[in-house]
């Protein structure tokens, strides 16, 4: 006889486990999720707390009752969304483990299939920028600006060179990526990036109003309408991140311009760049 599957699915976060994250809040006791970043002031990701985001959203693969996760920032933070990884996640002994835990939260995404609300004040840049253009809805105050400032460090988003194109197409994808320059919150709205931008004073009400009309509808169904359109955006999505991920560890970090955009944001200088 043969033997029974084992379940490998994860178990829902306890209690417990939600009181020990340090770099989180995750509230996922109604029908919304609610995952808070709150490492004030610029949300720096480190590892703990890119597991602790995707241990969060893996949880939830059994959870039919909650219908959209919502992403934001805590108030200890204001004025920042994520600035993104620390300047340690860049360095050659820490980048593979630093975008293996941030590639495991749009793992976690991807499997958990539910749909995921970002709401953005203030800076996203980087990895932060990264995790709000994954999200399947933005919602951004006046005040919001994102950047993806890594050529100017002698390096490039992976992730973001394969999120970008599908999200807001590749001219503009390339345009943001090649120059590092910032977008505004309405920049950000014309070219896709963000659904609304509304006022600080009007935030809570808007994302209040588009949650409630979201979870009104059967959590079941809105996770089989992402995974149709996901795949029907994405596909082939990790091969191509595979993909990102081969030539941003195994070629990228043998240029010698990656390493000295890195010692020049140690030193607090200007790199100079060799491979011009």
């Amino acid at each position: 006889m043969a033997d029974e599957p084992i379940d490998q699915s994860p178990e829902p976060v306890s209690p417990k486990e939600k009181k020990a994250f340090k770099f989180i809040r995750w509230d996922d006791s109604g029908v919304v999720a609610h995952l808070t970043l709150n490492r004030p002031k610029q949300n720096i990701m480190n590892i703990e707390m890119l597991r602790e985001m995707s241990k969060a959203i893996e949880s939830l693969s059994l959870r039919e009752d909650v219908t959209l996760i919502l992403l934001d920032a805590a108030p200890e933070c204001e004025g920042y969304f994520s600035l993104g990884v620390g300047a340690e996640g860049y360095t050659q002994q820490m980048v593979f483990q630093m975008m293996d835990a941030f590639h495991s939260i749009f793992r976690a995404m991807m499997e958990v299939c539910k749909p995921v609300l970002a709401v953005v004040e203030g800076v996203a840049s980087g990895a932060g920028a990264e995790l709000a253009a994954f999200c399947d809805l933005v919602i951004a105050t006046d005040n919001a600006q994102f950047r993806q400032p890594e050529i100017k460090l002698g390096v490039f988003p992976p992730l973001g060179a394969v999120v970008y194109p599908r999200v807001v197409g590749p001219r503009r994808a390339m345009e943001l990526l090649l120059t590092g320059d910032a977008i505004n919150a309405m920049q950000a709205q014309q070219m896709g990036l963000v659904n609304r931008v509304v006022p600080r004073e009007k935030l809570r009400e808007t994302v209040d109003t588009l949650v409630k009309r979201i979870s009104e509808q059967s959590g079941p169904v809105l996770t089989l309408l992402k995974r149709v359109v996901f795949e029907g955006t994405w596909r082939p999505f990790n091969e191509a991140l595979k993909r990102a991920q081969d030539i941003y560890l195994n070629q990228l970090f043998d240029l010698q311009d990656s390493q000295e955009g890195l010692r020049a944001l140690i030193e607090k200088r200007k790199p100079v760049w060799k491979n011009k």
